[in-house]
């Protein structure tokens, strides 16, 4: 489950397949182009965003809340879902350390310098590190740098704009996304857990406080549907009805946590929302129907989040 749309700069290896694709050519250098990955209904960034702000208690239908809402679900759905696979799902780390043969013959020998001089040294350790850049990094990475370079600037400026709470939820994002890299060298793919965080609770929290402080109740809320959303991640990817148990648990959280607000009507219908995702797990063990399960149970875990987010405002 991607991000909603995904802002790519001339960068047309990595658009994912299928949706629409939405393009503008401002001349030869520069080509905006916006696709949808995922249909409008399905869970992600844009709407925990939206959960967030509606769970502030200070969204309204004026002309600035409603810009300081799309700003905020750019934020965290486009430009952080960019960065993500730029960065966390990039091949950055390519190792220097055993050069190539195409890097070892670009090298020439520098002249006027002594056999393992330290200059000598330098200028050989420098044209290893210019051959492999050529030969090996720039390759690989040219159609994602340019991206990078217009992503990461746009996500800095709308997170100034958006405030200073923002700006400190953007960096705990790219913090992630650096550690989500680190962890791809060992595993070969970045931690789905770190997604999670990034595309549910973080971007529940920008939602929020782009609005107002954060809360308590929100906070415990963000968390909930953050184990919500890593359940059906994780069974979208391995299947298996154990990673329904996450999902039921939290939002049985859920229920308990407006129980206890004292939110009896909102806990009911949210329990009433849940009962068609337990009636449709027996068809789970009937053949590789995750997704099938998924598309048809989404909807009400949506509404459940936002009932949730309307009552604890």
């Amino acid at each position: 489950m991607p991000s909603l749309f995904k802002l790519w700069y001339n960068i047309p290896n990595f658009a994912p397949e299928g949706g629409r694709t939405v393009r503008w050519a401002f001349g030869p250098l520069i080509k905006l182009e916006v696709r949808g990955t995922r249909p409008l209904t399905w869970l992600g960034p844009a709407w925990a965003a939206l959960c967030g702000a509606v769970a502030s208690g200070r969204l309204t239908l004026s002309g600035q809340h409603l810009l300081v809402l799309l700003l905020t679900l750019f934020l965290a759905d486009a430009l952080w879902g960019t960065l993500w696979h730029l960065i966390a799902e990039g091949d950055w780390l390519v190792s220097s350390d055993h050069p190539s043969q195409s890097q070892q013959a670009s090298l020439t020998a520098l002249p006027y310098t002594v056999p393992g001089s330290p200059s000598q040294r330098v200028f050989s350790w420098l044209g290893r590190k210019l051959a492999w850049w050529r030969a090996e990094f720039w390759p690989r990475q040219s159609p994602a740098l340019p991206g990078l370079a217009i992503a990461l600037p746009l996500t800095l400026i709308l997170a100034v704009i958006l405030g200073r709470r923002v700006i400190i939820l953007t960096a705990a994002a790219l913090a992630t996304m650096l550690l989500a890299l680190l962890r791809a060298c060992r595993h070969s793919t970045p931690p789905l857990s770190l997604r999670v965080i990034l595309e549910m609770g973080l971007a529940w929290l920008v939602g929020h406080t782009a609005f107002g402080p954060l809360t308590l109740w929100s906070f415990v809320l963000a968390i909930l549907y953050t184990v919500a959303y890593h359940s059906c991640l994780k069974l979208a990817k391995n299947g298996g009805k154990r990673s329904l148990i996450p999902l039921k648990l939290s939002q049985a959280a859920v229920i308990a946590l407006l129980v206890f607000l004292r939110q009896p009507v909102m806990a009911g219908v949210v329990g009433l929302l849940l009962l068609p995702q337990m009636l449709l797990q027996p068809f789970l063990g009937q053949g590789r129907v995750e997704l099938w399960y998924l598309r048809r149970t989404g909807p009400f875990l949506m509404a459940g989040m936002l009932l949730a987010a309307l009552a604890i405002r």
